[in-house]
């Protein structure tokens, strides 16, 4: 079943796209501190629209009520990135088996910057971003590292997708979406938010 994509025509007014740990902290009465890093980073969005058109806010509230709240699943996409890096090549995960924070790929441009730290990847239906320069080795191949971990493990040649990456999401709540409690061609400010979605 195709995954929907999140309607790219209707941009928010703000957005805030971004990675949230899963590191705990536990601090005793003396001040001292215990530290946790956990695997189970996800992403995280909140969008703000504001006084968008009445037949655009139409179109999101259908998008939105066709999910049946956090039951539905959605390609989410981060109007405020830009990618820095050229991404030339075919680039393929290279291996099978591969998990965490790392990644074997294959098909960049020998000897060549892919990409600067910060640019972004996606790989099956999760959103990546690099957390240091990738440079291709004599044989157009490299080694990725990244937030957050791998929420699949890909398989040998499965397609490194660098051009408008996307993420798997599902809704915050069931309470999302705009509201037409007045009849004007304007709507009111609205917001929706939405978090990583691990499901099948």
């Amino acid at each position: 079943m195709t995954i929907p994509i999140f309607p790219q025509h209707i941009l928010p007014s703000s957005l805030n796209f971004r990675i949230v740990a899963n590191s705990t902290v536990a601090r005793s009465q003396n001040n001292m501190s215990e530290v946790w890093k956990r695997p189970g980073a996800i992403w995280t969005f909140s969008g703000t629209w504001s006084r968008i058109k009445y037949t655009y806010g139409r179109e999101l509230g259908v998008f939105i009520d066709d999910l049946d709240g956090s039951a539905g699943q959605f390609m989410m996409w981060d109007s405020t990135h830009k990618q820095l890096g050229a991404w030339s090549g075919t680039l393929r995960v290279d291996g099978d088996d591969q998990t965490g924070e790392i990644l074997s790929i294959r098909g960049a441009v020998p000897n060549a910057l892919i990409a600067p730290a910060g640019d972004r990847f996606q790989l099956d239906n999760y959103l990546y971003k690099l957390m240091e320069d990738a440079v291709a080795d004599g044989d157009g191949n490299c080694t990725l590292r990244f937030k957050p971990q791998l929420f699949l493990t890909p398989t040998d040649s499965t397609e490194i997708i660098t051009t408008n990456p996307m993420c798997k999401m599902m809704l915050s709540d069931n309470d999302q979406g705009p509201s037409f409690a007045s009849r004007k061609i304007i709507l009111q400010d609205f917001s929706i938010s939405g978090f990583t979605s691990i499901r099948r």
